[in-house]
């Protein structure tokens, strides 16, 4: 019962939000952060990259060398990197479609930012 009760909150507060705001928040986002655009670039040609929480693709376009999925669970968003050619799916992230070990390199940047379903912070 907790749990659907903070899947609840977590529709109402976190997800209508992101899914009514998706077009201003693409215009918000900047350069891919340093640390991470390394990593992805550090990936092997032909590596498969995961973005969970990808948002906008921002992270999806970095490094031409390796296959990306991205995904997330607000459509809008999700259409708005399609659009951008990239590759997308929308999903919970907390029950991902793939199979254990599916990639070879997986990154989430502010994808659990607003999540309901663990114990409050301090």
């Amino acid at each position: 019962m907790e749990s659907e009760a903070a899947a609840q909150l977590e529709r109402q507060h976190v997800h209508e939000v992101y899914e009514s705001t998706a077009a201003c928040f693409s215009d918000l986002q900047g350069k891919a952060w340093p640390r991470v655009r390394q990593f992805l670039l550090e990936q092997k040609p032909g590596s498969l990259v995961a973005d969970i929480g990808c948002g906008t693709g921002k992270y999806l376009r970095v490094n031409s060398q390796v296959y990306k999925l991205g995904c997330d669970y607000c459509g809008p968003l999700v259409d708005i990197a399609h659009s951008r050619g990239c590759e997308v799916l929308v999903c919970d992230n907390l029950r991902l479609p793939f199979r254990d070990c599916s990639f070879d390199a997986i990154i989430s940047i502010g994808g659990e930012e607003g999540r309901g379903t663990g114990p409050p912070s301090s």
